[in-house]
Order: C-alpha cells, then sequence, then structure tokens
C-alpha cells in the first residue's frame, strides 16, 4: 500500500471507532492505489490523501493561488472529480477503470501545467 493511503487510513481509523466513520473497503482501496500509480506516471504526488466519512477516498492537488482539483473513488467503478482552476469550476463523474478519465487527465493538466 502507498505510504500517502497507509497514512490517511492510520487517521482515519480513530474517527471510525469513534465517530462510526466507515473505512473504505478492498474495492475502494484498490481504485485509489490505482489512481495513484497513473496520476504518479504522469504528475507530481497528490497534496493530500484523506479518508471521507463514508468510506470514500479523495486525492488533491493543490496549487496554491492558481486553484486545486481533487479525484474521489467508493468502490464503484466511478471516479468524481472537481476543480477550481484560475477561477473556473469543474466537476465530473466518470467511468473509471485502467486509465484516468479523459477529463480527469485534462483537468490535472490545466492545474499542473499552466504557465510552464
Amino acid at each position: 500500500m502507498s505510504p500517502l493511503l497507509s497514512q490517511a487510513l492510520d487517521e482515519a481509523r480513530p474517527l471510525a471507532a469513534a465517530r462510526g466513520w466507515r473505512l473504505p473497503d478492498d474495492a475502494t482501496l484498490a481504485e485509489a492505489e490505482r489512481v495513484l500509480a497513473l496520476a504518479r506516471r504522469d504528475w507530481r504526488a497528490p497534496t493530500a490523501v484523506q479518508v471521507e466519512p463514508d468510506g470514500a477516498v479523495t486525492l488533491e492537488w493543490d496549487a496554491g493561488a492558481r486553484g486545486w482539483v481533487q479525484l474521489a473513488v467508493r468502490g464503484s467503478g466511478q471516479l468524481a472529480h472537481s476543480a477550481v482552476i484560475e477561477g473556473d469550476e469543474y466537476e465530473k463523474t466518470e467511468p473509471f477503470d485502467e486509465r484516468l478519465p479523459d477529463w480527469a487527465e485534462e483537468v490535472l493538466r490545466r492545474l499542473l501545467l499552466a504557465g510552464h
């Protein structure tokens, strides 16, 4: 398991016990690992990886004043993504299998390569 995902799980376990959060199931963890592996090929590591109260895993890339991109998986074969890049807002859910969906790849490109 990637260190970023392992750390997110370590932070979520006490919240699951104390607040009734759901920990990610195996399918969600596999999807999160796949996003990390695919993103690592072309982009820098995410700024943050978090487990959400419903068991989803979110990965976020932050570029300061330029904006941010967040990708979320829930073990459903879908990748939800939202972004704010230079004041423009984006949000979409796409099927997710062996590669990052086209629009998720595009918003990452727009955030991380803008001005380079």
